[in-house]
């Protein structure tokens, strides 16, 4: 009995000894974070985090595997070679840092680490693979473009411009900045708004297929065609603010507050 624990307890220490060494990541030294765009462009599963450092850190949960006649050698692909043996292509010019998927077969969840004020802007066009977008705790202005991606930001502060036509977006924001527009948008799902209550915003709501909820006090417009039934809902929140335009083509709009 006593071996068999012995063995046991190797199997163990192997298993997370394994672990540790497949995961993986990349490390590219900024300078100014608040003047910088961190660019990612058709990365497959990507969770961007903000922390206090001042790098952007790029991981892999599980590594690449690749076969052994190629040890030694770099991945190519038509987006460019795997220049940081993660999977990626890096590219840094300026005040903008590109980060492209430059392997075709990845496994595992790449999560970027980023200053706070960064810039960032997501990008995914690919028909397959893409999975969901996570965005959170960014304090500069986010944009995401994607396909067949669900998008979740969480603890950002905007402006935000997010479109993505097949999957439902979610954006739970911690203020809502005063220095821009925000416009939320999926075409074939949902789209779930949370703001804190004292938010200031002029709203714009659409929802052609689909109807659009919220708990917070909107003053709507006062025009002739209130009267009519519209797939369109304008107002404002304490006062009004800056444009924050939500809208589902196919789906419903919710509108919380924190």
């Amino acid at each position: 009995m006593k071996k068999l624990n012995i063995k046991l307890s190797l199997i163990a220490f192997a298993l997370i000894l394994s672990t540790g060494l497949l995961a993986q990541e990349y490390e590219v030294e900024i300078g100014n974070s608040s003047a910088t765009t961190v660019i990612i462009k058709e990365v497959n599963r990507v969770t961007v985090e903000a922390y206090d450092g001042k790098s952007i850190v790029m991981m892999n949960s599980k590594g690449t595997s690749r076969p052994k006649r190629a040890e030694g050698l770099k991945a190519l692909s038509a987006r460019g070679e795997d220049n940081t043996n993660i999977g990626l292509n890096v590219q840094k010019s300026g005040n903008e840092v590109t980060i492209i998927q430059a392997a075709r077969r990845v496994e595992g969840k790449y999560t970027i680490k980023v200053p706070k004020d960064v810039k960032v802007k997501i990008q995914h066009t690919g028909n397959w693979e893409g999975g969901k977008i996570e965005v959170y705790g960014v304090s500069g202005e986010v944009e995401v473009s994607g396909r067949h991606n669900a998008v979740h930001l969480e603890n950002v502060t905007g402006p935000a411009l997010v479109n993505t036509v097949h999957g439902a977006v979610t954006a739970i924001f911690s203020e809502f900045s005063q220095s821009g527009p925000t416009s939320l948008v999926s075409v074939y799902s949902s789209v779930d708004v949370t703001l804190p209550s004292k938010s200031k915003a002029d709203i714009t709501i659409r929802t052609p297929y689909g109807e659009a909820y919220s708990d917070l006090e909107i003053a709507f417009d006062k025009t002739e065609d209130m009267r009519k039934v519209s797939s369109t809902v304008k107002g404002s929140i304490n006062g009004g603010g800056v444009g924050l335009e939500i809208k589902s083509n196919h789906g419903n709009a919710y509108l919380r507050k924190k």
